[in-house]
């Protein structure tokens, strides 16, 4: 599917670099570094569409790393990394300058790569570096009206399996210039799951096995059925790096245990399982049409409102964590959603953030397998107060999913723009709860809509009082709550005064006042 026939590449000069930054390549890692680095004899990429489907702890963005710090470094290129929320993209940040450092003349940074470093810029939804021979590494959070001050050579679409049709036709054109005249695209990803929307990686796949060309390849690792993905034997046939010790078994059963009864989420995640077209149609409860509907721009965002309740939402896995705030102004509610973050660096964080807002929210309603427990015993072992943190019941869950769905449909819901509630809300679809015909979101992307559902409930089921001070309840000194290791500035600034978070942008998104003031 991947064949160079016979043109000339670059991977011996790829794979010195890679040494130089310090990241190994293995034998299968070599392939798409092969593919991608595939020239004629002007010198111009032979495959100007790239994609790579690996399961998850495969590696697969240690060759797109590889291959946007070579083509910076030592080509002067332009690039462009995306990723679909803004935690992924401050990681994969973090991930460069450890490479080059987070500054030009970074004491503490490797000195051959940073002296070649002429600037760094850190501003959030701005970050991106410079080099001394004109390349520029830029990072952005995919949205459909992204607004980018560069041309750029090479796009690498991370996650791709969440990449809508709307954003490329946002993104893609930047490349239309290319300052090298010599443009290419890179996506990444794994399998679409099953009723998401954001279909473009499924469709590049499609052109791909129907109708193979040089300007297109394709590379992918997977396995043609369900079965068994509790059967450790057959994880080395579709994890590569599995198979040539590049990561041990122990890594993967974490996340595929934390998923134990979702054999078809599990064989597509771990396992590389594609579903078969047919199986690809379950539209989406709310869907991006009806979304938009309610969406209102963040300057007319309620300034008062008479009720605020916090949901939060762990991913099945626990790998990850959504936060949601509702506030109800009238008769609509308004959500947002602060974060959607990682679970890498603990919850501590997240212990921190809802317990010093006791004091102004009704509640927080808490739900998911995982951590939701850990989080409820950490925040009572502060002192939080009777009846601000809820635990909800099997029927109370799908009261939280009933109550946006309806608000959606009924136009009794605001929101402003967030590319992860987006996403959430465009793509989710039914997942039966209970045995009683209840239901609630689904989907890879769930977890964002359903911690606005969540939040939602707080807001119709709680009678607290959030400034009536509890019997026995003192206030917690900030000492007590002080955050340690942020996981993006909107934590650091958490304790700042109001003025300071007016400019702060979250997943590429300005906070309403709403957000300023809950903060």
């Amino acid at each position: 599917m991947s064949s160079s026939r016979g043109h000339t590449d670059l991977l011996d000069e790829v794979v010195d670099f890679a040494a130089i930054i310090g990241y190994g390549v293995g034998e299968w890692q070599r392939t798409p570094l092969a593919d991608w680095s595939c020239i004629d004899a002007n010198g111009k990429w032979i495959h100007r569409r790239c994609g790579m489907s690996v399961p998850r702890q495969a590696g697969k963005s240690h060759d797109a790393i590889i291959w946007a710090a070579f083509l910076v470094f030592e080509l002067g290129y332009s690039v462009l990394w995306t990723d679909h929320n803004y935690s992924t993209t401050c990681e994969m940040l973090a991930r460069f300058r450890k490479i080059f450092g987070k500054r030009a003349n970074d004491p503490d940074a490797p000195r051959y790569l940073n002296r070649h470093v002429s600037d760094a810029k850190s501003k959030t939804a701005q970050e991106c570096f410079e080099f001394a021979n004109g390349g520029v590494l830029c990072f952005s959070t995919r949205t459909d009206s992204a607004s980018l001050g560069y041309s750029f050579d090479v796009i690498i679409y991370d996650e791709a399996q969440l990449l809508t049709k709307s954003q490329t036709q946002t993104l893609n054109p930047t490349t239309t210039h290319s300052p090298h005249r010599n443009s290419q695209l890179i996506y990444v990803g794994t399998p679409t799951r099953a009723g998401c929307t954001a279909d473009r990686f499924k469709e590049l796949r499609e052109e791909a096995w129907g109708t193979p060309g040089d300007e297109l390849c394709w590379l992918e690792y997977g396995v043609d059925e369900v079965g068994d993905p509790m059967d450790e034997s057959r994880w080395p046939t579709a994890n590569p790096s599995l198979a040539e010790g590049l990561v041990e078994a122990a890594d993967i059963r974490t996340g595929v245990y934390g998923m134990k009864g979702d054999d078809l989420g599990i064989a597509q995640e771990y396992l590389g399982y594609w579903l078969p077209p047919i199986e690809q149609v379950e539209k989406p409860l709310i869907g991006e049409e009806l979304w938009r509907e309610s969406e209102i721009p963040a300057a007319i965002a309620p300034t008062r409102f008479k009720k605020v309740a916090y949901g939060v939402k762990f991913s099945p896995d626990g790998a990850t964590v959504a936060l949601a705030v509702a506030a109800q102004s009238g008769g609509a509610v308004h959500v947002e959603l602060p974060f959607c973050e990682s679970t890498a660096r603990g919850i501590e964080w997240l212990v921190n953030w809802l317990t010093v807002r006791a004091g102004r929210a009704s509640t927080v309603v808490i739900d998911g397998k995982s951590a939701a427990g850990s989080l409820c015993d950490r925040m009572a072992a502060l002192g939080v107060p009777r009846g601000y943190v809820m635990r909800p019941t099997t029927d109370q869950a799908v009261t939280a999913a009933n109550l946006i769905f309806d608000a959606a449909r009924t136009n009794q819901i605001t929101h402003i723009e967030c590319p992860a509630l987006d996403l959430s809300a465009a793509t989710s679809t039914r997942r039966e709860i209970g045995k009683a015909g209840g239901w609630g979101f689904g989907g890879e992307n769930s977890s964002p809509i359903e911690a606005a559902g969540l939040a939602m409930l707080g807001i119709t089921v709680s009678k607290r009082t959030p400034k009536r001070k509890a019997r026995g309840y003192r206030s917690l000194p900030r000492s007590a709550c002080q955050l340690s290791a942020p996981p993006h500035p909107f934590a650091a600034l958490c304790f700042f005064q109001k003025k300071h978070l007016s400019n702060l942008q979250i997943s590429s998104c300005k906070l309403s006042r709403l957000l300023v003031e809950c903060a």
